[in-house]
């Protein structure tokens, strides 16, 4: 009796620590809703479950059924799928074998659903775990992370000094800017209209550089032609007296 009784425990711990019974047990413990999609059987007919997405359901318990299969049992709402609906209630139970891609989700319930009985699920033939309604679940806040206020001075950069230049000291070289110049772009060139030749202005002639009249050159007398003239007047002369 004592060997069975140990043998049980050891089974119950090994089944509830596994990847998939652990975030179960987490979510009953602590009334967390899981989301989870579930593919129960087709055949027969009577016994078939529709396939889908079962939406924040609400586990209660964990236990083996009455055929040794590891089940929960939960309340689930729509939009979960159901093949018979949710007129009657709301209660399910699910094998675990055919849960797949779980989701434990934040959101707590702190309601009791119609038809809920506390303690051991009558419907199972070992209940291995059952939801804690004395206990508030803790809701887990963000965790903030406040930074801590450097203690290291600031360094003030101080600007640079320019030094006098000193006679004989090199010119230190320029570092030119490697930033590349925009691209000056051909700029037509303004038509250059000719220009006309400017005559030098026209000297007016000065008095001086006229010609001016050459004087009349008077006739130079001739002794011997002037006593002819005389002669041949007084000759005029005597005939008329005649």
């Amino acid at each position: 009796m004592l060997n069975n009784t140990i043998f049980d425990i050891i089974e119950e711990q090994s089944i509830l620590k596994t990847t998939k019974t652990k975030p179960i047990v987490d979510a009953i413990k602590n009334r967390k809703k899981i989301t989870f999609y579930y593919s129960g059987p087709r055949k027969p007919k009577k016994d078939s479950v529709k396939p889908g997405y079962r939406v924040k359901a609400e586990v209660v318990a964990l236990g083996l059924s009455k055929k040794g299969n590891l089940v929960m049992r939960a309340y689930v709402q729509p939009p979960s799928t159901s093949k018979k609906g949710f007129a009657k209630h709301g209660w399910r139970t699910f094998m675990l074998s055919r849960m797949s891609g779980t989701n434990v989700t934040d959101e707590i319930f702190n309601e009791k659903r119609p038809g809920y009985k506390e303690g051991d699920d009558n419907g199972l033939s070992v209940t291995y775990v059952t939801t804690d309604w004395t206990n508030k679940p803790e809701v887990k806040k963000p965790r903030i992370v406040k930074q801590k206020p450097s203690t290291e001075p600031t360094k003030q950069v101080e600007p640079p000094i320019e030094k006098p230049s000193v006679k004989g000291e090199k010119p230190q070289p320029q570092v030119k800017s490697t930033e590349p110049k925009p691209t000056e772009l051909p700029q037509p060139k303004p038509e250059v209209k000719p220009t006309k030749a400017q005559e030098p202005p026209k000297e007016e002639p000065k008095p001086e550089d006229l010609p001016q009249p050459k004087p009349e050159d008077k006739p130079t007398q001739n002794p011997e032609e002037d006593n002819n003239l005389q002669e041949n007047l007084k000759r005029i002369k005597s005939l008329m007296l005649l």
